[in-house]
């Protein structure tokens, strides 16, 4: 329930962020909100009511949830039952018979009275009597557990998407303004000589989205008869799906926006590996035009283990902030994102906040089929990536190490 809540959370974050850009645009712009986004925005605050709703319900249930385990919590453990006397029957120890302890039908109320009015010896025999139902007793009534939640073996991450600017969708194409030529500032040659002047010249890029979707037809008999719920694990796998192919789209458009050509790394070693990282973030600071410096450097995971193995003549790690539990780390004050989808050997280094990742998710979409008994299921999202400037990003060809280090090659030299 946690995590389901968690993700109608970050959807609700995101939407409203969204809508928030929207009108932020046009205030910056000193404007009135255009007809396309008025729609948009109406659209958005009708997912949003919708998902404050899901919200509330779920979040209910969280607190219900929560209210009840406290007050369990205060309620003391039921004491364990005494142990039942055993008779020694064939030379083994066996439960009492009841027509043993109670001959007839008459000492046995005779014994209930008793041990109703408090006949501690009474009450023992009654005890004795008493058979003991086990789960040994009954297999068939035993369901097969299931323990814990179903095991995907993907992850609902988007490592690329997550480290670059991301905005809402506005329509299925538009426009990116983008300044082409700015206005001339420049040194006056004297007092009242004539100063700079240029045009600034606005350009635009066009997108256009992409839809990722897919549907699934179950019957109702699915719905209803199992446990975990079918219903839950294909909406959250439709979701582990999605996350994974926007992603992987994503750095396939990326890469292909480059038009810098590789810095080349002739061998694995630390001062080769450094050269070439601070020669590819000089290379977006000589396009001009004030280009910023880089912050971000892109990698295949086969870089990222080169990255983080790779150490000095004296045997210490040359980026130490590169470790094995997380994608993280900061080689030559650089954030690192490791990526799946980047083929092997990719390394790209430019600042993140000149891509752009433009995004509308529908998110889970449900049809009822009456005639079938079926549930027709879908989810869709639409995206569109955008390089602004793709001469400020500079690839790395990486070698595979000459030498790898292995640890049967660490204890021969050790010897």
């Amino acid at each position: 329930m946690g995590k389901y809540l968690d993700g109608l959370r970050e959807q609700f974050d995101t939407i409203t962020e969204g809508i928030e850009q929207v009108l932020d645009r046009a205030a910056d712009e000193n404007r009135e909100v255009s007809d396309q986004e008025a729609e948009l925005v109406k659209r958005e605050q009708v997912k949003a009511e919708d998902l404050k709703k899901s919200i509330e319900h779920y979040a209910t249930i969280e607190r219900t949830r929560a209210d009840v385990s406290a007050t369990m919590a205060k309620v003391p453990t039921t004491p364990a039952p005494s142990t039942v006397q055993r008779q020694r029957v064939g030379g083994q120890d066996e439960p009492a018979k009841p027509e043993d302890l109670f001959p007839t039908a008459g000492d046995y109320i005779v014994t209930v009275a008793r041990a109703m009015r408090g006949d501690k010896e009474a009450a023992e025999l009654i005890q004795r009597a008493t058979q003991h139902q086990t789960t040994a007793d009954n297999p068939g009534l035993l369901p097969s557990p299931i323990v814990g939640p179903v095991i995907y073996g993907v992850s609902n991450d988007r490592p690329f998407i997550e480290s670059i600017t991301k905005k809402a969708l506005p329509a299925g194409s538009f426009d990116r303004p983008v300044v082409t030529q700015h206005v001339g500032v420049g040194k006056q040659d004297g007092e009242k000589t004539l100063t700079e002047s240029r045009k600034l010249l606005v350009g635009k890029l066009p997108v256009a989205a992409s839809t990722y979707a897919g549907h699934l037809n179950i019957s109702r008999q699915d719905i209803k008869w199992t446990q975990p719920g079918i219903m839950q694990i294909i909406a959250e796998d439709f979701a582990h799906e999605y996350a994974r192919e926007t992603d992987q789209d994503a750095v396939a458009q990326f890469l292909a926006s480059i038009t810098n050509d590789p810095v080349v790394v002739d061998t694995f070693d630390a001062a080769s590996i450094t050269a070439a990282v601070f020669a590819a973030a000089s290379a977006a600071m000589s396009t001009g035009d004030g280009a910023p410096l880089p912050d971000t450097l892109w990698v295949s995971p086969d870089v990222w283990g080169m990255f983080g193995s790779l150490v000095n003549n004296n045997g210490t790690l040359v980026f130490p902030s590169v470790t094995p539990t997380s994608s993280a780390g900061n080689p030559l004050g650089l954030k690192m994102v490791v990526d799946p989808w980047f083929e092997a050997g990719t390394a790209v280094v430019g600042p993140s906040s000149y891509l752009e990742w433009f995004e509308d998710v529908d998110g889970l979409i449900q049809v009822a089929e009456p005639d079938v008994l079926g549930q027709l299921v879908g989810y869709a999202g639409y995206g569109a990536f955008l390089n602004t400037k793709p001469t400020l990003f500079t690839p790395i060809t990486v070698p595979a190490p000459t030498e790898p280090v292995t640890a049967k090659a660490k204890a021969s030299a050790s010897k």
